[in-house]
């Protein structure tokens, strides 16, 4: 099967993104010591590894078996977030799905604990891209969840 060239090379460990130390030290660190956010935003400039960050944030995370917070990528929910049979990491493209009925759907799914990680997580990709309704819903959802 096809796979565009950035999902080829896609970095796996936060030690392979390149250029942005400063982010994945911090967010190595807070995995290592257990102090996890209930919501992170990634942003910048177009090509330099947000969403690449936030997926291997959610291995991670959710990893059995943390190698100085980074994912080991052998666990069988590591295996399972790579070849995305595992649904507790949910991948939304604001850019197609930018409406407030989209949040809302979103909103009534975040309520279900996680069904196989430890944690259940939303990435939000191209989050710009909502409608003004959606952006506040979504906002909403942030100030609520636990």
């Amino acid at each position: 099967m096809y796979q565009a060239l950035y999902r080829q090379y896609r970095p796996k460990t936060f030690d392979e993104v390149l250029g942005q130390e400063h982010i994945t030290t911090t967010l190595k660190n807070q995995i290592q010591k257990g102090n996890i956010g209930h919501a992170y935003l990634f942003s910048g400039t177009k090509g330099t590894g947000k969403t690449s960050t936030a997926k291997i944030f959610s291995r991670a995370v959710n990893c059995l078996n943390p190698v100085e917070g980074n994912p080991c990528n052998e666990c069988e929910i590591c295996k399972g977030i790579l070849d995305e049979s595992i649904m507790d990491i949910i991948e939304m493209d604001a850019a197609s799905n930018n409406s407030v009925d989209d949040i809302r759907e979103l909103r009534d799914k975040v309520v279900y604990p996680p069904a196989r990680a430890k944690y259940k997580i939303y990435i939000v990709d191209e989050v710009h891209m909502l409608s003004k309704g959606a952006f506040n819903a979504l906002l909403k959802t942030l100030e609520v969840t636990p």
